[in-house]
């Protein structure tokens, strides 16, 4: 009776690369990309690798706030490489996001304008604030996301709000004057 064992040999782990685009074909940079439990980003070509994946079928999904998210499910063989390549288009939602900027001391709507910054990972958006200190986000998709102020005089100000479908948030800033310090030499 003989005790050796039988020699295994090691499993070939597969891989999955490729590039995520724009529609336009542009190289799209921090796109998470995800694939049973492994998730990665995309560096600023645009590349992806997801590694030491198993024999059988998968699907990748490819996510980046502001564009909808797409899957494709695919079969890989033990040791394969291949390669998927992504386009991601913007996405419109149903959501807004609206309110007013006002003076943190006196409570009255500031006026000499500025800018309300929709930050988001690709392209930040920026709407001004009008005379009586209103500012505006519309058909945005489902989510989480960041704004700040920027008012001359102003201190910044930011704030994370989440938005539903079809939801209508209501935020109004309360910015105080920027203190300007001489320095001591004058």
């Amino acid at each position: 009776m003989s005790t050796e064992k039988p020699i295994s040999r090691p499993v070939a782990m597969s891989r999955i690369s490729g590039h995520i685009y724009f529609a336009d074909g542009a190289m799209i940079k921090s796109a998470k990309v995800s694939c049973d439990g492994i998730e990665t980003r995309t560096l600023a070509d645009g590349s992806f690798v997801l590694d030491d994946l198993t024999t059988g079928t998968h699907e990748v999904t490819v996510s980046l706030q502001g564009f909808k998210s797409t899957s494709k499910t695919v079969s890989i063989q033990e040791g394969e490489k291949l390669t998927l390549d992504f386009h991601l288009s913007k996405d419109t939602g149903t959501a807004k996001i609206h309110g007013h900027v006002y003076d943190a001391t006196s409570k009255k709507p500031v006026e000499q304008g500025g800018t309300i910054i929709f930050i988001l990972p690709v392209a930040n958006k920026y709407k001004p604030i009008d005379k009586n200190g209103y500012y505006e986000f519309e058909k945005l998709p489902a989510g989480t996301y960041k704004l700040l102020t920027s008012i001359a005089g102003y201190e910044d100000h930011k704030v994370i709000l989440t938005v539903t479908d079809d939801e209508i948030k209501a935020h109004d800033f309360f910015c105080k004057t920027q203190k300007i310090e001489e320095p001591p030499w004058g």
